[in-house]
């Protein structure tokens, strides 16, 4: 009799809760930051003139280095919902402005739209493409 195979399950399971529950504080605070600016206990002082939590800037930063540390993978949303450079959430129409540029001659090439992201707290901007196919990993072709 052979053994019953054991369904997939995730690898280091505690990490992926602890971030998870990171992420989730995070957004909350954020979220709560930039609807009610009026409050001036955050620890930040550029945070708190911009209406961020300088809490949830924090987390975001712990919620990176559990990520590297534990080696495991974030998902491209989680990803691209932070700021790498001042580890604020980036929520549209709140901390972040979205924008959709075609560097092309004339704007003449569909495949070269690319999906402009701002951050309101540091300005810092990321680029994704829009609409083109990714190429599969290099174990994968």
């Amino acid at each position: 009799m052979a053994k019953d195979k054991i369904g997939k399950s995730i690898t280091n399971k505690h990490l992926h809760a602890r971030t998870t529950f990171l992420y989730q504080a995070a957004t909350y605070l954020t979220l709560q930051a930039s609807s009610d600016t009026a409050k001036a206990d955050d620890t930040s002082e550029k945070a708190s003139k911009r209406g961020h939590s300088g809490l949830a800037l924090q987390l975001v930063s712990h919620l990176r280095t559990v990520s590297l540390k534990g080696q495991t993978r974030l998902s491209a949303k989680l990803k691209r919902s932070m700021c790498k450079a001042c580890n604020s959430i980036l929520v549209l129409g709140r901390t972040s402005t979205c924008s959709v540029e075609n560097g092309s001659k004339d704007g003449k090439k569909p495949w070269a739209d690319v999906m402009v992201v701002e951050c309101n707290m540091c300005g810092s901007r990321k680029r994704y493409p829009v609409g083109a196919v990714r190429q599969n990993r290099k174990t994968y072709r």
